[in-house]
């Protein structure tokens, strides 16, 4: 009886250790091959877009909601701008925002977020800005993540895009700039996300 309660206690554990395994953020679907991007030019514009309010998203990643590249964030942008990008320029977009922690109830403790790029003319993208991680939780849909202590946390993340025709670049066009989010499904915990002051500051080079 003695090893039969072991075996089943073994069988939890390893049952646990899988699902815990399952919700870790940074595994991968495969091994991607080295790749250096580089972009070098010369700031001459700077846009900056804000929101200081406190939103709520209901959006769980690993549950497809639809948003962003991928689909696994919010359908609604938390941010959204444009900007019309020429052959050979870097556009550099830096993301901060204060993201509500375990102190809020019903909301996960941990936020992933996207900043992609969609061409207005073509409809192309929307196509994530270098930077994120590429597979969350073994998902192809590009993300950073933070999380909160149980009050709040603030997130900032950098990315950068070369206009061009070379691997990860983007054509020359006028593009919408947008910010994605979503709760992460972490320690058993499906729900979505708070945070406030939502700031995206872009640089865009010649």
């Amino acid at each position: 009886m003695r090893t039969l309660s072991f075996l089943l206690i073994g069988a939890a554990a390893a049952a646990l250790s899988g699902q815990a395994q399952a919700k870790t953020f940074m595994i991968g679907t495969d091994t991607p091959e080295p790749f250096i991007y580089t972009c070098n030019s010369t700031v001459t514009n700077i846009i900056d877009v804000g929101d200081e309010s406190q939103h709520t998203t209901k959006a769980v990643y690993s549950t497809t909601p639809g948003g962003g590249e991928g689909g696994e964030f919010d359908k609604t942008p938390i941010l959204s701008t444009r900007v019309a990008l020429t052959d050979g320029a870097c556009l550099d977009a830096h993301f901060s925002a204060l993201l509500g922690g375990a102190n809020f109830y019903g909301v996960s403790p941990m936020a992933v977020f996207q900043v992609t790029l969609t061409n207005l003319s073509t409809g192309a993208g929307p196509v994530h800005m270098f930077g994120h991680y590429e597979t969350p939780y073994g998902i192809k849909s590009p993300a950073v993540a933070i999380g909160a202590e149980p009050d709040s946390d603030e997130i900032g993340a950098n990315f950068f895009q070369h206009v061009g025709q070379g691997k990860h670049d983007v054509p020359p066009g006028t593009y919408r700039v947008d910010v994605w989010w979503a709760g992460a499904p972490t320690a058993g915990i499906n729900a979505g996300a708070t945070g406030s002051a939502f700031v995206l500051k872009l640089y865009q080079r010649r």
